[in-house]
């Protein structure tokens, strides 16, 4: 083999490398995945029940077996939610852990009017809100919208209870955000 040859197989590998180490990191949650902290001191460590309070907690799905958290896309951020199991409608009920006397929700962060990061929280109203153009979602009825301009709900996802830690076993109930133009 020439020298120029060898030189340009090794300069694609050296692309195609990173890029196909990348595709796990951006993948869809797969079943099993375990649900990881998103942000902060705690970053990359297992969601446990204690750790989701009063707030959401924000969390990206990571692969239990190579240890590999899917936070390359946005479309992979979630919100993790502890609500009374009374206050759930039939609907969100469907796709809620149920731990009485409290219900366990798991739903996209992606909004779906532009795809921001849905991160607000309105406690009084059991809401989460969009920073970007204020759509607010009732968690409590399936993430129903109450105050636009998010025109569906946002998706949500299937988890079970695995050792004190939320697992994944299913996909999302609907698009992950926005419609494509």
């Amino acid at each position: 083999m020439n020298r120029r040859r060898m030189l340009a197989g090794a300069a694609t590998l050296s692309v195609v490398g990173p890029l196909n180490a990348a595709k796990p990191r951006r993948m869809k949650p797969q079943v099993g995945d375990l649900l990881a902290h998103a942000f902060g001191e705690q970053a990359g460590s297992v969601v446990a029940v204690k750790d989701v309070a009063s707030q959401p907690v924000p969390a990206f799905p990571r692969d239990p077996s190579s240890g590999v958290v899917r936070d390359g896309s946005l479309h992979n951020q979630l919100a993790v939610l502890r609500l009374p199991s009374e206050r759930l409608t039939p609907k969100a009920q469907r796709h809620a852990l149920d731990a009485p006397p409290h219900a366990f929700l798991v739903y996209s962060a992606a909004c779906t009017h532009t795809g921001c990061e849905v991160s607000g929280w309105n406690s009084d109203a059991a809401r989460l809100v969009c920073p970007c153009h204020g759509s607010e979602f009732d968690v409590a009825d399936a993430a129903r919208v109450v105050n636009g301009p998010a025109p569906k709900p946002l998706a949500m996802l299937k988890v079970e209870l695995a050792d004190g830690a939320f697992r994944v076993v299913g996909g999302f109930s609907r698009r992950v955000g926005p419609e494509p133009p």
